[in-house]
């Protein structure tokens, strides 16, 4: 099996462009890399069918396909994230005064990839990669909440509810309840899920493409996330994190907010 992955990776930087898009018959894959053409022929095969080489209809040759272009993308989505995210962040913690990360999702977990702590004594400070099932912790509700129905769906019906990781027993219908809120104003709150005493409060991040791509969280001791401060510290997050997915280019937030 590594062999024949190691020849579809040949096989895929052979056709990449240099300067201008690049077109190649199987033959001239075969000759170019010393490989068989039957392995070429079979292998252009499985990488067609799942749209990583596409073939040109009038010279039936063949260049790379859209589903490169996707993951390219994905990848240089996740690279700036950090560095669009970061000067956001600084503005949000100098701001309310408390811990700020910045998370993102992976498979049916969010992860921390990012963080800046509060200035003050009593704080809230989780590391860079610390995972949670999405549906705990407002960082990563948040996420699962702006996610596709059908993946969504899937993920709450993997979920084995007699035995989940929060310091407070939950319920699918009560996350579907959340996610519903959440949809509504635009943010998470949650308290004591993950952390004993602590509030978190988490809004989604978008790309240019219109999907959740990660999270803005600001979160503290539940003590300063009361009445006025709570309201302020949501809007401020909210504010952040429509600036982030803004400079990432996306620009239609009322469809994600009509997302059921």
């Amino acid at each position: 099996m590594s062999g024949v992955i190691s020849k579809a990776i040949q096989i895929l930087d052979v056709l990449l462009p240099q300067g201008s898009e690049k077109e190649m018959s199987v033959t001239e894959i075969s000759r170019e890399l010393d490989m068989p053409v039957q392995s070429v022929h079979r292998i252009i095969g499985s990488l067609v069918s799942h749209g990583f080489v596409a073939q040109n209809a009038g010279t039936k040759k063949y260049k790379l396909g859209l589903s490169i272009m996707k993951y390219g993308f994905l990848m240089w989505d996740s690279l700036m994230l950090r560095s669009v995210a970061r000067p956001f962040m600084e503005e949000l913690c100098q701001r309310t005064k408390e811990t700020v990360y910045l998370a993102t999702r992976e498979n049916a977990e969010g992860v921390y990839i990012d963080s800046i702590d509060s200035p003050q004594l009593l704080k809230i400070s989780e590391p860079i990669g610390l995972r949670l099932p999405l549906f705990i912790g407002a960082s990563n509700r948040v996420i699962l909440a702006y996610l596709p129905k059908r993946t969504r769906d899937q993920l709450l019906s993997d979920v084995d509810w007699s035995a989940v990781p929060s310091l407070k027993p939950l319920t699918r219908a009560y996350i579907e309840s959340e996610l519903d809120l959440i949809r509504s104003q635009g943010f998470a709150i949650t308290t004591g899920e993950a952390t004993a005493d602590t509030t978190g409060i988490g809004a989604p991040i978008f790309s240019y493409d219109q999907t959740v791509i990660g999270s803005l969280n600001c979160a503290g001791p539940s003590v300063r996330f009361t009445g006025q401060h709570l309201e302020k510290f949501s809007a401020a997050t909210k504010k952040y994190a429509d600036l982030i997915s803004a400079e990432l280019g996306f620009r239609n937030r009322a469809r994600q907010q009509r997302q059921e």
